[in-house]
């Protein structure tokens, strides 16, 4: 479709993403997709993708489809070509709209000197322009870079848009080549697979098509690194050997009529990425040399820290006393884990909710204030923000999170931690929520204490397991070898709390649950009706409890009905509904008013992923065009967003099961259906129902319950990390 640049309506200068409007004269344009407020001839539409062209010097071909969304027919574009100018006036148009470094004066200089042959110049002998007044050396290769960058992206879609391949993929495969891209896509195209988010499938089909031999070795290789980072996806640290080979056979396989790979094709290439240091054979297992060296690495500096030699302070005076002075009793387990502490290097606590964990920590850290003599040095910490400020608010110790403390950058991206190797300088700590660690940031952690150290490991073993692969603090308790407090007693809630029993009988396998007041049960048959449901009663309990006091809590982000994506837009306009009294913003396809409740997706601005808070002001900045928003988070912390930054933002009315840990809310609901059947697991409806206080409302079906409390792999993750302690230990 041929169209020439209107407005920018929206852009995010991290990663190129824009919205921008467009005209035409094309009949094809749907009705629908038409802006109505302008009533000549001329159609205006809006279109999105990265890195579109935004100079009216050019027309531009815009191919792509048409999409239908909340705010109305949009043009997704795939790809796009700029028509170059064929008059002079067009030409100096181009050059000062479209590319850096040259201005309206520079660009009439250049093209009254070359005329018609400017671009060509530009492309073939840009030396040329040194002639030009006011281009040096310097400015010279600001011009040619951003010709060419410009140029380069276009080759690149023309190879990849075929295979489905966004701008934004194609930006980011030149940010990771640069000038070898094409070199690269047409002679080694499975070093793709080197670049986060592209999986092997997609990137064999893009192989096969230019021409790749389907046995390969590169394609091979490729195969094995899928198979093992898809591993890691399930939360695997390693594959068995013959577990690998016949994966990756079935992969190098799939769509073709016979064989093509062998297995010993599989297993030849195989050892030789083992030779060559590129994988890690340990035991009839294969790593990925990561995860291998977290995993190893971690369990040698478990071990340093059992065999460290340190006092046994007998705290049993002083455990009298801080009992009388914080006016507790303690149960005989919890003085246990108390002492416990005292009398070992490291030690582990862990039980449910209510069963009294946080209870200890204020008991051990008035214990340990009281025998410092030299000041107390301790470090609280938490894998979230949320966990940390509970830490806080519950000891009365200021607690960060294990990044902070740590000095850890994550790259969103990559996924790779950048950090300095400094030693934590702490005498004694403490660490929250230990469940939701992954064996990458154990490791980060456990080499970064210092010998001598006291440390405390208090979590929930029954919990979610990590997002990332590993099974740390399942492991570090069955290892067996660090002394361990395990709490089943409850004190937070009464006895008769229906959360706390169903809870238990969850633990035990047990389906026939018992329902009341406190945990109830909506019988819904389908995810269409269930979405209903949902809007009446979380609109019932939020004029009882508040916003902040009731949360949605799904098992899929964006699959489904019932989905958090789906489930915040229909509950924003259903408790915040656009008003002319309500100042709101726009940010890409979201929308956000004051009053709106929010979730940190990205880690910025000091603030975590995952942190929640409420939109208090939107306002106009000193330009008119810009807007910014003020977000406050549960601490008092005020933040400022501009638009783009508002892309690091989401509705949080529902959010996932999996990013509800380290929370509590009074009021928490939940749609489970059979359809949810991947996700319907032991641990996950055990840490959504111990999400809440008060109460526990579930929607759907009895049958997923049942289905839930059932099905138990919380074993099933493949880590080594307990046998090698064990083994270490030996030596």
């Amino acid at each position: 479709m041929i169209c020439k640049f209107d407005k920018t309506i929206f852009e995010n200068h991290e990663n190129g993403y824009r919205i921008v409007s467009y005209k035409t004269i094309d009949e094809s344009v749907p009705q629908n997709a038409r802006n109505r407020f302008y009533s000549d001839k001329i159609i205006r539409f809006t279109a999105v993708g990265y890195n579109l062209p935004v100079t009216n010097t050019v027309n531009v071909d815009l191919s792509g489809k048409w999409s239908s969304g909340k705010y109305g027919m949009q043009y997704e574009v795939n790809n796009f070509t700029e028509i170059m100018p064929k008059t002079k006036n067009g030409v100096i148009g181009y050059l000062s709209g479209s590319i850096k470094g040259i201005g309206p004066q520079t660009a009439k200089l250049i093209v009254n000197k070359f005329g018609m042959d400017t671009l060509d110049i530009i492309e073939n002998d840009p030396n040329k322009l040194l002639c030009i007044k006011g281009i040096n050396e310097q400015k010279l290769k600001s011009i040619i870079a951003s010709y060419s960058e410009s140029k380069d992206l276009k080759d690149i879609m023309t190879i990849l848009s075929p295979f489905g391949i966004s701008m934004a993929k194609a930006a980011k495969i030149q940010n990771a080549f640069g000038t070898n891209t094409l070199a690269v896509l047409q002679n080694c195209p499975f070093r793709l697979c080197e670049i986060s988010g592209f999986g092997f499938k997609t990137v064999d089909a893009i192989a096969q098509k230019i021409g790749c031999k389907p046995n390969d070795t590169l394609r091979i290789r490729g195969a094995i690194m899928y198979a093992l980072d898809m591993a890691a996806v399930e939360g695997h640290l390693f594959l068995k050997y013959d577990d690998l080979n016949e994966k990756v056979y079935v992969l190098l396989n799939a769509g073709f009529e016979s064989e093509v790979v062998g297995h010993s094709d599989i297993s030849e290439e195989t050892d030789k990425m083992v030779g060559g240091g590129r994988i890690v054979y340990s035991d009839g297992n294969l790593y990925k040399l990561s995860n291998y060296y977290a995993e190893t690495d971690t369990a040698a500096r478990i071990v340093e820290f059992l065999k460290c030699k340190s006092d046994k302070i007998n705290v049993s005076s002083e455990l009298i006393q801080a009992q009388s002075v914080l006016n507790l009793t303690l149960s005989p387990k919890q003085a246990e884990a108390v002492k416990m502490c005292f009398e070992n290097n490291i030690s582990i606590i862990t039980g449910g909710p209510g069963t009294g964990k946080t209870t200890i920590l204020c008991v051990i850290l008035s214990i340990y204030e009281k025998i410092c003599k030299n000041g107390i040095n301790v470090l609280l910490a938490a894998p979230t923000g949320r966990a940390s400020r509970r830490m806080t608010e519950s000891t009365g110790y200021e607690a960060s999170t294990i990044h902070s403390a740590l000095g850890l950058i994550t790259d969103d991206d990559e996924g790779d931690y950048m950090n300095s190797d400094d030693p934590l300088e702490y005498d004694f700590i403490i660490v929250d929520e230990l469940s939701m660690i992954d064996m990458r940031l154990a490791s980060e952690l456990f080499n970064r204490i210092r010998d001598g150290t006291r440390i405390l490991l208090v979590g929930d073993a029954d919990q979610l397991p990590s997002v990332g692969a590993g099974s740390v603090f399942r492991e570090l308790i069955n290892c067996g070898q660090i002394p361990t407090t395990f709490l089943d007693v409850v004190f937070r809630q009464s006895q008769t709390s229906r959360i706390v029993l169903n809870a238990q009988a969850i633990k035990e396998n047990k389906s026939n649950l018992l329902y009341g007041d406190d945990f109830q049960f909506i019988e819904c048959e389908t995810e269409e009706k269930a979405v209903e449901i949902i809007r009446n009663v979380y609109r019932r309990e939020i004029a009882a409890a508040g916003v902040n006091n009731v949360q949605i809590l799904a098992p899929f982000k964006k699959r489904g009905d019932t989905c958090v994506k789906n489930l915040n837009e229909i509950i924003h306009d259903l408790v915040n509904p656009k008003s002319p009294a309500l100042p709101e913003l726009k940010a890409g396809l979201r929308v956000f008013r004051e009053k709106d409740k929010v979730m940190q997706i990205k880690n910025k601005h000091g603030i975590t992923n995952g942190d929640m808070g409420t939109v208090v002001t939107i306002y106009k900045g000193q330009d008119d065009d810009d807007s910014y928003a003020k977000v406050q988070f549960s601490d008092e912390r005020i933040v400022e967003y501009g638009a783009e930054d508002l892309s690091m933002v989401e509705h949080a009315y529902a959010v996932t099961i999996h990013k509800s840990q380290g929370s509590e809310f009074d009021t928490v609901i939940i749609p489970l259906f059979k359809s949810f059947y991947i996700m319907l697991k032991r641990n996950l409806i055990y840490t959504a129902i111990t999400r809440a206080r008060k109460k526990i409302i579930i929607i759907g079906q009895k049958a997923a319950v049942a289905i839930a409390v059932h099905t138990n792999d919380i074993e099933k993750r493949n880590t080594a990390l307990a046998e090698r302690i064990k083994r270490n230990l030996l030596k």
